[in-house]
């Protein structure tokens, strides 16, 4: 008895080194089976062990046993004291569970707080709370471009004026400048190269009037050129790219063709003049906006009132 008794423990401790074993390698989704499959090997050693000792016990007593020696209050399938016993102590033997391992620390335990995600939470926060205090300090601001446009307003009807929409492409001080000239009867160029040049736009004539001036009076315009920027090159910009033109442009322009050029702006006196000396063929009026286009400055044509 006692030798099957050793079997018996030694069979529980293998069967303890398998449980664990298949509990470490158990995903979440197999956790289930193999919980139920170890407690099935469980109850079949009991039952298998229980078994051996029964028939253990059964072999040790004599064959020749009266009826007498047999104790009537043993039925036939009922077992011994000491096989009883023997059962007792199987099922007080547990097969202890497996202590935990890392991955099932790791994922029963509650999930750490990704800490990058926290940062960028963090940040879009902080991000919404600045943007919100831009708004409200916009709102809090003027409205520059509706003011401008409310004092563009009141200095055209002070001087009897009706504004002339000009496209913003870079060439709206030329081509505003270009309808002043016409509604002043003003030619553009000689009569031969508007006539062979019909189809051209204003602009192109004004922008090459402007470059020719530059470069015949070079001396008085280089002192306005940019740090670094050659006459040639500045006048290459005026007659073949859309550059926007400046004060520069205006000037040589008012020269060339012997002009007054009134400006109509928001700021300062409102309307200012540019050669009025030598000005004498007719006035050109040109509104000069800062805030009331999205590209930035810009000028319009501007017509006296019929």
């Amino acid at each position: 008895m006692e030798d099957l008794l050793t079997l018996h423990r030694k069979q529980i401790r293998d069967l303890q080194s398998v449980i664990t074993q298949k509990k470490k390698s158990a995903t979440k989704k197999t956790r289930r089976g193999v919980s139920e499959e170890c407690e099935s090997l469980e109850r079949n050693l009991k039952e298998k062990q229980a078994a051996e000792i029964a028939a253990l016990e059964g072999d040790s007593n004599p064959t020749n046993a009266t009826e007498e020696d047999i104790p009537i209050t043993h039925t036939e399938n009922e077992p011994s004291d000491a096989t009883k016993a023997i059962l007792t102590k199987l099922e007080d033997t547990q097969l202890d569970d497996p202590a935990p391992t890392n991955h099932e620390k790791f994922t029963d335990a509650p999930k750490k707080q990704n800490r990058q995600k926290a940062r960028l939470a963090r940040r879009a926060a902080q991000i919404d709370e600045i943007t919100e205090q831009a708004k409200q300090e916009a709102a809090a601001m003027p409205d520059l471009r509706a003011i401008e446009a409310a004092r563009m307003k009141q200095l055209f009807d002070e001087n009897n004026l009706i504004e002339i929409q000009i496209a913003p492409d870079g060439h709206c001080l030329y081509s505003a400048f270009a309808l002043g000239l016409e509604d002043a009867q003003i030619p553009l160029s000689t009569d031969a190269e508007q006539g062979n040049d019909g189809k051209k736009r204003g602009y192109t004539f004004t922008r090459k009037a402007a470059g020719d001036y530059i470069s015949a009076h070079a001396d008085d315009f280089l002192p306005f050129l940019e740090e670094g920027e050659t006459l040639d090159s500045h006048v290459n910009k005026i007659q073949n790219t859309a550059e926007w033109g400046g004060q520069m442009e205006l000037l040589a322009l008012a020269k060339k063709y012997a002009v007054t050029v009134k400006i109509v702006q928001a700021t300062g006196v409102g309307v200012t003049s540019m050669n009025e000396d030598e000005g004498k063929e007719a006035n050109v009026w040109l509104a000069y906006h800062r805030r009331g286009y999205g590209l930035g400055e810009h000028y319009n044509a501007l017509r006296k009132k019929a």
